[in-house]
């Protein structure tokens, strides 16, 4: 699979009365590579498992929010949202699923131009605790869609006269009693959701012949044994019961093919290892003075000493393990997985590892991956848009909103974003003085320097701060406008006329208001018609700075290393008092008079 081929995807959640969610709203995963950030006891795992329970149907009554449970709610309900994108098989899965469950003899009994408008759909599994019933559902609108899809064919009917006439059915009948049947057929056509935790699913030292024949799901490490042995041509039980010289040269070979598969999958260094071989030996363990066959399992990397994987790195079995649950899935096409806390006792430079090993998963594998975490090693400051803040509250318990919304502001708010702070390099949020309650961002320290100096020379008493980025290319000024609205600072933007300027604008305007335009003129300002702060000025401007100044097409010339430099010389100049209003030119102090009038209007409201 290609870059970027995520086919299908989930695109929201909604889960209501579940451990310590009592109605979370939508929670809406904005990239395929999403965290839930938050303190523990959050809420961060219930998330999850409630997505795991979806997924398996494995609903249970200890689950139930205490709460709801006292007020008499016994249902619980999960909706997961599902994105349909270009170039995917849907249409084509849905009809061999649809033809196999309902027995339908004809090949082309879907009109397909009418099925490609549907690329997004709903379902919803709601168990009810009284009755000990699931329902199964999907949203009206894509069973009228499918409706609208089902050709007909013609079929002679005899009226009462007995004549006959010619009639069209349709191939399939889409009405109440097959909604739940129809449902479950888009079901199994999404995504298959796994679950992947780091106290379970870790591949152990070893496990019992005795365990594995019991299917004792309770013994260590048992998930991560069974993903191991799907990747074998025999069993574990099967290769104990052969006998010493075909189990040798059984266990010889699958472990040679096992290391080759492993290092041709992940393509990259591992943990600081790019040679890696997974061992496993089958042989009596001592118990209580028994012998007991168990199967022994070992990493050997290019040390050349195959050790048991507890005397490995956390980090190379944690990678291992992941590895042998996406193997044992290798059929779905793609997946959502979901990670609880990942790494969470590894050391913080493997993390590292782990964020490039989820970004190939998505990337290069075409899968979606959703993971919780408090640690601010495995947030990406360069993607904070796909930050989820996970909040635990009084009145409706865990919910989740992202960076750019700003719902709540309290101390639960403080608390999300306490690790992304980190992440950042920051300093406690309380304690964060770089931000004001009023902010005007602008784009570098060029801007601060001319801001700053200009802000001194219109006597400008301000109640803001200017808070310079690192330009706003790729995004760039994001991290500091969802801070700003994560946790509660009020917030305008300015930016010069230059290339990337009109792209972010747009790109802001699209995901923070809703493509609502006079929301966004509210709130950023482009310079029109002046490329960059330097052009806000007139050559004789820059001539206060340096007399030999150069001039291109009536306008200086500063070189990039400059720039910086000429600012804050401009700004030390103004506190010197060796520029001073009357010396600037009429046009750049109307320029600059204006933002500032502007900044003065836009704060007001």
């Amino acid at each position: 699979m290609g870059v970027n081929l995520i086919i299908m995807k989930i695109k929201t959640v909604k889960i209501k009365n579940f451990k310590s969610i009592k109605d979370s709203g939508e929670i809406i995963f904005s990239d395929n590579l999403f965290v839930l950030a938050g303190q523990n006891e959050s809420g961060k795992s219930s998330i999850l498992e409630a997505i795991e329970a979806y997924e398996d149907e494995s609903f249970g009554k200890d689950n139930l929010n205490f709460e709801e449970e006292q007020n008499g709610n016994k249902k619980q309900e999960i909706s997961c949202t599902y994105e349909v994108f270009p170039g995917d098989n849907f249409t084509a899965d849905l009809r061999d699923e649809l033809k196999e469950k309902f027995v339908l003899g004809e090949e082309d009994f879907l009109d397909s131009s009418k099925l490609e408008k549907l690329k997004i759909f709903t379902i919803t599994k709601e168990y009810d605790y009284q009755t000990n019933t699931l329902l199964t559902k999907i949203n009206n609108s894509v069973l009228g869609i499918l409706k609208s899809s089902i050709k007909t064919k013609e079929n002679i009917e005899i009226d009462e006269s007995g004549k006959e006439k010619e009639i069209k059915i349709p191939y399939l009948v889409i009405d109440g009693n097959n909604d739940q049947k129809i449902a479950g057929i888009f079901f199994s056509i999404c995504p298959k959701i796994i679950l992947f935790n780091d106290f379970s699913d870790l591949l152990p030292d070893k496990i019992l012949i005795s365990d594995l024949k019991k299917n004792n799901e309770k013994a260590v490490g048992y998930k991560a044994v069974r993903n191991f042995e799907g990747l074998l041509s025999k069993t574990f039980v099967a290769i104990s019961e052969s006998n010493n010289a075909h189990k040798n040269s059984a266990t010889s070979k699958e472990v040679d093919s096992l290391s080759v598969t492993f290092q041709k999958d992940w393509k990259q260094r591992i943990y600081g290892n790019n040679q890696v071989k997974v061992k496993f030996n089958i042989e009596n363990d001592n118990i209580n003075g028994q012998a007991v066959p168990t199967v022994f399992f070992y990493i050997e990397t290019k040390d050349n000493v195959p050790l048991e994987p507890r005397k490995r790195s956390k980090g190379m079995i944690w990678f291992l393990s992941a590895w042998l649950e996406l193997k044992a899935k290798e059929d779905n096409k793609e997946l959502v997985i979901l990670y609880d806390e990942p790494g969470l006792y590894l050391h913080v430079k493997a993390h590292k590892d782990m964020l490039n090993v989820f970004k190939f998963l998505t990337k290069e594998k075409g899968h979606q991956i959703i993971y919780s975490t408090h640690s601010p090693s495995l947030i990406d400051t360069n993607s904070l848009h796909n930050i989820g803040l996970v909040l635990n509250t009084e009145d409706k318990g865990t919910i989740v909103e992202g960076l750019t919304t700003s719902k709540i502001n309290t101390d639960y708010r403080q608390d999300a974003l306490q690790p992304v702070a980190e992440a950042m390099g920051l300093e406690p949020l309380k304690d964060f003085a770089i931000l004001s309650q009023k902010n005007v961002l602008i784009e570098g320290l060029s801007d601060f320097w001319y801001f700053s100096g200009m802000q001194k020379l219109l006597n400008k008493n301000l109640d803001y701060k200017f808070v310079p980025g690192v330009g706003i290319k790729d995004g760039k000024i994001n991290h500091l406008i969802s801070f700003c609205i994560g946790y509660g600072l009020d917030w305008l933007l300015i930016m010069d006329d230059g290339k990337s300027s009109k792209g972010s604008r747009e790109a802001l305007k699209e995901n923070i208001f809703n493509k609502d335009e006079n929301e966004t003129n509210k709130k950023i300002k482009i310079l029109s018609g002046y490329e960059g702060i330097e052009n806000m000025f007139e050559v004789s401007d820059f001539q206060l700075l340096d007399k030999q100044i150069q001039v291109l097409n009536g306008k200086p010339k500063i070189s990039d290393g400059r720039k910086i430099i000429l600012a804050k010389n401009f700004a030390s100049k103004i506190e010197k008092k060796e520029i001073k209003i009357n010396q600037l030119n009429q046009k750049t102090i109307k320029r600059f008079t204006e933002v500032f009038e502007w900044i003065d209007e836009k704060f007001s409201k």
